[in-house]
């Protein structure tokens, strides 16, 4: 969807549009769970935080300044969210079900190789998978994430790579011992 027509969306749903909220919503839906569940680990606790980010973006979008600036907005009430979980120790100790992450791969992806991303994942620090996934799963840029994280861009992008590097080692490492 094209940058203008999202701007549109927005707008619309700034002047309490619900339909054009929903479109927001399902655009950007996919990526939201995907952040959340690689965030947190638990998809029943990522889909509550996804739902709190909605119920939350919904509430407060006539705060949003900049129609441009919607899909940082809407990550970063998620990254919040997902934050608030974990500190209140809402986080439950479950294995991931296998199937939320199939749905969540490419079909040519096998069982293993996504076990191991997100065992991969959890070993990194917070900050690391943040910035992986806000990178990768979300698509932001360095700048992005350097203000979502109180960051500069220069040292995201350092980070960035030393961390997908280290996630890279950490996945050849599972790859060798299989």
């Amino acid at each position: 969807m094209s940058s203008e027509i999202i701007n549109n969306l927005v707008i619309k749903a700034k002047e309490g549009n619900i339909e054009a909220f929903g479109i927001l919503y399902e655009t950007y839906s996919r990526d939201m769970y995907k952040f959340a569940l690689y965030y947190l680990g638990v998809p029943s606790l990522a889909e509550d935080c996804v739902s709190d980010c909605v119920l939350t973006a919904f509430q407060k979008i006539g705060t949003l300044k900049k129609p441009a600036s919607f899909k940082s907005w809407l990550f970063k009430i998620l990254y919040n969210c997902c934050n608030k979980a974990l500190t209140e120790k809402i986080r439950a100790r479950d294995t991931v079900e296998l199937s939320s992450l199939i749905d969540l791969c490419k079909e040519d992806s096998d069982q293993s190789e996504i076990i191991s991303l997100r065992n991969s994942l959890e070993k990194l620090t917070e900050e690391e998978r943040t910035i992986i996934l806000l990178s990768y799963t979300a698509g932001y840029t360095s700048k992005e994430i350097g203000k979502m994280l109180k960051l500069k861009d220069s040292t995201v992008r350092s980070k960035l790579m030393r961390s997908t590097e280290k996630l890279r080692q950490m996945l050849h490492t599972d790859e060798v011992t299989r």
